[in-house]
């Protein structure tokens, strides 16, 4: 009994995941507007901005993993990769912690390189951008998110006419 209420609290909570943009404090507003900015020259700002909310609700949560940080939960190992970098790949999880900018740089370089593989689909780039070439069911639930965070954010005309 106790597995069958266990299992439907956690599909209630699986599913209960919801944004809504008139919800953030001004510096989350401000942070969004921003990351938008970032990646409008790539055709990439909401969804730059989807993705830190996704990954930590723009950093408010924090990874305890030494090589997945910053607010759009960058895989250090694979930055160092995509850099063509032998440095050490937990130093730059630090840096990525403390700047923000960093965090987006890397993600946006990430997701113009899943852009490219999937052929400007962004349901397989997001999927991509989550889990690289693999496939999970974590996977379909966060594209799930994101499509909620990117369709919210595509309503506001202030977010896209900007």
């Amino acid at each position: 009994m106790r597995l069958i209420i266990l299992t439907l609290i956690f599909c209630v909570s699986l599913f209960a995941w919801d944004f809504k943009y008139n919800e953030l404090s001004e510096n989350e507003t401000n942070l969004t507007k921003t990351l938008i900015k970032i990646g409008q020259p790539y055709g990439l700002g909401l969804e730059l901005a989807s993705i830190g909310i996704v990954e930590t609700r723009l950093g408010k949560f924090k990874s305890r993993n030494n090589y997945i940080c910053g607010m759009h939960q960058i895989n250090t190992n694979i930055a160092m990769k995509r850099l063509n970098s032998n440095g050490d790949a937990k130093q730059l999880c630090e840096e990525v912690r403390k700047n923000k900018n960093l965090s987006s740089i890397l993600a946006l370089k990430e997701l113009i390189y899943w852009k490219r593989y999937s052929n400007n689909n962004i349901l397989s780039m997001i999927k991509n951008y989550n889990t690289g070439f693999k496939s999970s069911n974590y996977s379909k639930e966060y594209v799930r998110r994101f499509t909620i965070v990117y369709n919210e954010l595509k309503k506001r005309s202030d977010l896209v006419n900007s």
